[in-house]
């Protein structure tokens, strides 16, 4: 990819997609603030671990599902040399890397100041490995949320649709929290699993397990991007 097409792309994917993680980080903290006026910084600062592993993953999510396919010259991308299927590989991979260099860097705030939660499972590592293997706590449930995301906005062909079920399958793994740590055949797909269950002697697991779905996820993605008949199939129902 040229530099005029990552210029353009860039501008096409619009400030909503570099936006949403600062905002989501820096309005959390603000409203954390107001709502809890005499909350320590100490408690801000781990609360934000909760950020990184919930409410980013999720507003990631939604921005993926309602951006990353969405493309009004849809049909004409189509009959260009460059595959649409890198195009939008590409804008996906845009917002993936945006938002892993917000959380690396939020995550070493934390470490540096020693504010952030850590997994029962890995407490007594020794470092760098540990902070390496924290960053599985945003990292997984990110890339699972995303993957998912794209798969639906390509099924559905529906922006809204896509970012709404992504919205309600994170507040229902919020809500049935408990039942996903006590369920084994649910505990793969427990995403918050360092929020609610930091004592879970299955983290680490957890946390590979939704890499795996994650990667099969991408895979099947990549291939429904292969196939024009049917990006063309719903156009109707892009919005």
């Amino acid at each position: 990819m040229s530099f005029d097409q990552l210029r353009y792309e860039l501008r096409l994917l619009g400030k909503p997609v570099f936006l949403t993680p600062p905002l989501v980080l820096v309005g959390f903290v603000l409203l954390l603030a107001i709502v809890n006026r005499g909350i320590s910084v100490v408690n801000i600062a781990r609360s934000i671990g909760g950020v990184l592993e919930i409410l980013l993953p999720m507003s990631v999510g939604v921005v993926v599902a309602t951006v990353a396919t969405h493309d009004r010259a849809i049909e004409l991308q189509l009959t260009l040399p460059r595959k649409y299927h890198r195009t939008a590989s590409a804008r996906f991979l845009f917002i993936v890397l945006w938002s892993g260099i917000v959380s690396l860097l939020t995550s070493l705030f934390l470490a540096l100041f020693n504010y952030w939660r850590m997994p029962g499972q890995i407490v007594n590592w020794n470092e760098p490995g540990k902070f390496l293997i924290w960053q599985l706590t945003w990292l997984s449930p990110m890339l699972w949320l995303m993957a998912c995301a794209l798969v639906l906005s390509l099924f559905l062909r529906s922006r809204m649709a896509s970012g709404a079920l992504i919205c309600v399958l994170s507040l229902t793994e919020i809500i049935a929290h408990d039942t996903l740590n006590t369920t084994p055949l649910l505990q793969p797909f427990y995403l918050f699993l360092l929020t609610f269950s930091p004592g879970a002697d299955y983290w680490l697991v957890n946390r590979i397990e939704l890499l795996g779905m994650a990667a099969i996820l991408l895979l099947l993605a990549w291939f429904l991007l292969r196939r024009p008949e049917l990006l063309l199939a719903h156009a109707s129902g892009e919005e």
